[in-house]
């Protein structure tokens, strides 16, 4: 028995020894890594030309890209990504959005033109059955990005002032929000009075948007 105790606490004293030699590797600062995140492969298929922008529909059945090609192409969220239609655009289009369920689309161009375009789906396959412009007006100065509100009532077109410009619907605008310089992509969450922005120098921030 004696010899057998002996063992057994050379044993515990190995593994506690190990232990404490094993390097641990160190984890970056103020990274936090989350075990939620599933990383895993979904969908994977190519697009028809190279991507600048694009939107994903509230309820996740469409995607919204804009390619190279001037050409804003539609494409189901499935696993093949089969296109659901083509919607010609100018040259100077630099960025999107689009209504929430994909029914409208807004864009903005370098010869700060702001277009809203009309949408309308076949009930049996989604494909794009009509394309109209509803608005189009005149930026205040060049567009970079835009944003529209989750209510389709306000554009918040990132501009190369180094303002947010807050446009109604019909182009009347109703506030101006500086930016840190340098930012150079807007987006409004879903629902919420905030603006979120991120700079070319790695910087992240959200402000209040006071629409009243």
């Amino acid at each position: 028995m004696k010899n057998n105790h002996s063992l057994s606490l050379t044993f515990l004293i190995f593994l506690l020894f190990s232990q404490l030699t094993t390097p641990v590797t160190p984890v970056a600062y103020g990274e936090n890594v989350s075990k939620i995140i599933d990383w895993s492969k979904k969908k994977n298929w190519t697009t028809s030309s190279v991507a600048r922008d694009f939107a994903v529909s509230f309820d996740k059945k469409k995607i919204f890209i804009l390619e190279q090609d001037n050409k804003v192409r539609i494409y189901a969220n499935s696993y093949n990504g089969n296109r659901l239609g083509i919607i010609n655009v100018a040259p100077t289009t630099v960025a999107f959005d689009i209504a929430p369920r994909g029914g409208m689309l807004y864009l903005v161009g370098s010869d700060r033109s702001y277009t809203a375009m009309k949408i309308t789906y076949r009930k049996e396959n989604d494909t794009v059955t009509n394309k109209s412009i509803v608005q189009t007006w005149k930026t205040r100065t060049r567009p970079l990005d835009i944003a529209q509100s989750f209510d389709k009532k306000y554009a918040f077109i990132l501009e190369s002032d180094n303002k947010v410009h807050v446009y109604t619907i019909n182009g009347i605008q109703k506030k101006v929000l500086p930016v840190p310089f340098g930012t150079i992509a807007i987006t409004v969450p879903s629902r919420k009075r905030t603006l979120s922005l991120i700079t070319r120098n790695r910087i992240y921030k959200s402000i209040r948007i006071p629409l009243r």
